[in-house]
């Protein structure tokens, strides 16, 4: 029964809860799985290797599960299970131990700081054997970096035969210390961290004091141009003589190949065995999760099966909200070295624990069914339109692994604070939001090939963007292409697969979308990644994306001119749609209308979006 307006619809309001609590705990942890990964010390093999799999491992485990809640007819103690033993799971990752290498590449580039009252020069000295611990600009020759233009940044620590009486001074006046006003002030015995220019940096070597320290050849260079908690300043002053020993983070480039030479050994480590068995646990359990949720939904809904959109936009809310909260949260409460994420995933079993009790409460029906997707898959072949549109669903599913996997890691590298991660959630998913709102009208008016092709295009830009932006936030802006390289192509996809699909075959043909994209191809797209991110045996991650930027220009070319080649004609798609299976029941609707919501602005999560039970 409809409630009255301005009153609370009760039935519907354990759905929405569902929704906004489990979406809120898939927010607050799964985007920054990769990056834990990263911290543990893992590599951009292992992290490839793990992340890569569990989509092929949920692409199996979902619909067995779904036959098996079926066969029981327990659809909500199955849900309720998986979602309490998802957070249970997830939480035991952290007992998984760090790798012992060096965490963190890029601190073995080392600089000295010599300040004063009158200036601030930097002491850069060549390291005679010393493997991965080099000056910078020693790093740079070896790696041929000598062009770069990025900032490095700076983390200084006084060296103990420094006096520490005094205060370091950032001004942007010219002169000595009693002669400038000083904009920062930091404490001598404190740590500093600053921001500097590489490319300005090395075109202020001091020629006549070059010399010699600790037995290496030095070169020095005039300190100008730093930046303080994000305000510039021309120079740094101290009230007495100090020496600063410094660790740089630069360039990913430079940060992978230091990796590359500490990393000798490409045996999988056994911190990687130990996550890849907690989190294939976790992925087993997580797996039919949405499935179930979107079921119960559409049971409890009834004739009111348009509205899904409403309910699921709750998890989006809830997506946002928790994915931006935890990454304050992060922040306020880590060292400046080390990220504690500890705190999502405690939040994570929290809210799925909150899952589950709103979940027993939901009212459903005897008429559920999850576990027949995939009939007469075989049968498809010989419909060739078919099968090309799915082959191009999977390569999207690609390009969506790589980002998924690969781009919060590399702007960890790129020095990102976990504010940004956060935000760049909201930049993804407030447009998607927006997008879905219009997406229908906009399939109408242009067709879906042309939509098809534009999230590909969407693609390409996000991909070669990523290799040139010269710092975190520049990522910002780019993530607003999401709403079309999924929100615009996944409603475009679902409501093409309903077109060229035969009667009878559209739950088959819907979740094989689904299971191509979110399956198949993310774990195709994170495992050779993962492969490609590393310097020593790969690309490295500029050129990674870039070289997937000309992959989404191939994928838009080859699969524009087959469609228009072989495909236009409009006959094909009745010559499909008179083809009917005799004696079969469509078990599901169609994926786009639970994209789109009837029309009423339907919304979708990050993980696992839309695949039917």
């Amino acid at each position: 029964m409809a409630s009255p307006c301005g009153e609370v619809n009760r039935q519907l309001l354990p759905v929405k809860l569902v929704y906004f609590f489990f979406m809120a705990g898939v927010g607050a942890l799964l985007p920054f799985i990769t990056v834990y990964m990263r911290q543990l010390g893992l590599s951009a093999k292992e992290t490839g290797i793990i992340y890569g799999v569990m989509p092929f491992v949920a692409f199996f485990v979902r619909p067995l599960i779904g036959v098996l809640a079926d066969k029981i007819q327990r659809h909500k103690a199955v849900l309720i299970v998986c979602v309490l033993l998802t957070g249970v799971l997830y939480d035991l990752l952290l007992l998984t131990p760090a790798k012992q290498t060096h965490d963190n590449s890029a601190l073995a580039i080392t600089v000295h700081i010599q300040c004063s009252q009158a200036d601030s020069f930097i002491r850069d000295c060549n390291v005679a054997n010393g493997g991965c611990e080099m000056g910078l600009k020693q790093a740079l020759v070896a790696n041929n970096l000598t062009g770069i233009s990025r900032k490095c940044e700076f983390q200084c620590s006084v060296s103990r035969n420094s006096i520490k009486a005094g205060n370091t001074c950032f001004t942007d006046d010219v002169g000595t210390l009693s002669e400038v006003k000083c904009g920062s002030v930091v404490n001598t015995g404190d740590d500093v961290m600053f921001q500097s220019d590489v490319k300005t940096l090395l075109a202020n070597e001091i020629q006549v004091r070059n010399s010699s320290y600790s037995g290496n050849t030095c070169t020095e260079y005039d300190l100008k141009n730093v930046t303080f908690n994000g305000t510039n300043y021309w120079q740094l002053l101290c009230a007495s003589e100090t020496v600063f020993n410094c660790k740089l983070h630069c360039t990913p480039e430079i940060s992978q190949k230091c990796m590359s030479t500490i990393s000798s050994d490409d045996e999988l480590s056994e911190t990687f065995w130990i996550f890849f068995v907690i989190f294939l646990s976790c992925n087993i359990v997580f797996s039919p999760v949405f499935s179930l949720i979107d079921a119960i939904a559409y049971d409890i809904l009834g004739e009111k099966r348009g509205s899904w959109g409403r309910q699921r936009l709750w998890g989006t809310v809830g997506y946002i909200t928790f994915a931006v909260a935890s990454t304050f949260i992060m922040d306020a409460i880590s060292k400046k070295s080390n990220v504690d994420y500890s705190v999502s995933f405690y939040i994570f079993l929290a809210l799925n624990i909150c899952t589950c009790v709103v979940g027993y409460f939901l009212k459903l029906s005897e008429n559920i069914h999850c576990g027949q997707l995939f009939k007469n898959i075989l049968g498809l072949l010989k419909y060739p339109k078919v099968v090309v549109f799915l082959i191009a669903m999977a390569c999207y599913g690609i390009m969506n692994g790589v980002i998924e996997a690969f781009l919060f890691w590399y702007l960890i590298m790129l020095g990102a604070s976990q504010k940004i991660l956060g935000l760049c959630v909201v930049f993804q998913c407030v447009p998607e939001i927006i997008m879905l709102l219009f997406a229908g009208k906009i399939i109408k008016r242009i067709g879906h090939m042309s939509c098809l092709h534009i999230a590909c295009l969407g693609y390409a830009i996000r991909f070669f963007c990523y290799s040139i932006i010269p710092g975190p936030w520049y990522v910002l802006p780019v993530e607003l292409l999401h709403c079309l390289t999924f929100s615009l192509m996944y409603a475009a996809a679902s409501s093409y697969a309903s077109v060229i699909t035969p009667e009878g075959m559209s739950a088959t043909v819907q979740g094989l979308v689904g299971g191509l994209h979110f399956g198949f191809g993310k774990g195709i797209g994170s495992l050779v990644t993962g492969q490609l991110f590393d310097a020593r045996t790969g690309l490295g991650p500029v050129w990674t994306f870039r070289v997937y930027g000309f992959f989404a220009i191939a994928v838009l070319l080859v699969y524009g001119a087959v469609h228009f080649a072989f495909f236009r004609d409009a006959t094909s798609d009745k010559d499909i749609a008179s083809d009917r299976q005799a004696g079969e029941e469509e078990s599901s609707k169609d994926a786009a209308e639970k994209l789109l919501g009837a029309g009423d602005g339907a919304a979708v999560e990050l993980q696992d979006r839309t695949e039917p039970c």
